[in-house]
């Protein structure tokens, strides 16, 4: 365990680690359980396989197990109230938080943002509870990509944000 001063440093260190904002998703109809995610990242090309770190006190970790099927949704700029939604700053909960002009719930399939800057549809091929967390390892069976290349939702500093192109006249560190 680590002290409360050695806690501090870190926690301020991963404040600093801007990540994209994904909402994680399983089930479906009324059983769908979704979460907003910043620890996911591409593990393998071949096979595809992405990994997601889940709060193992969860309902989205309830929901998992081999074999389970859920759906990670890549967040565009806009998309900031569906994070919200997700990460539990409102009141709702469970299958309320898809609001069905905004997901696209297809049978077989857990729930996906008709607004994703992309939707990666996986299997889970492994889990590894380690500490407070679950590291999920998926097995990549669909994707779906938005025609239109849009800047993603990204969460930095407590914030959400998104990114710009850096220009030649900013700064660079040497």
């Amino acid at each position: 365990m680590t002290s409360q001063s050695e806690e501090q440093p870190f926690r301020e260190g991963m404040r600093r680690l801007a990540g994209a904002v994904t909402i994680v998703t399983a089930g479906e109809g009324e059983t769908a359980v979704g979460m907003t995610a910043t620890a996911v990242c591409s593990l393998s090309m071949d096979p595809p396989r992405l990994l997601a770190c889940i709060n193992r006190f969860g309902a989205m970790f309830r929901k998992l197990s081999p074999n389970t099927r859920f759906c990670v949704n890549l967040l565009p700029a806009g998309a900031r109230s569906v994070a919200e939604r997700f990460a539990g700053s409102t009141a709702q909960s469970g299958a309320q938080r898809f609001d069905p002009a905004q997901w696209l719930c297809e049978p077989g399939f857990s729930p996906r943002l008709a607004k994703a800057t992309s939707a990666i549809a996986c299997t889970v091929h492994s889990l590894t509870v380690l500490e407070t967390h679950a590291i999920v390892v998926g097995s990549v069976e669909g994707v779906w990509n938005a025609e239109e290349d849009t800047a993603p939702l990204v969460y930095h500093q407590q914030a959400f944000r998104t990114l710009c192109p850096l220009g030649e006249d900013q700064p660079q560190v040497a």
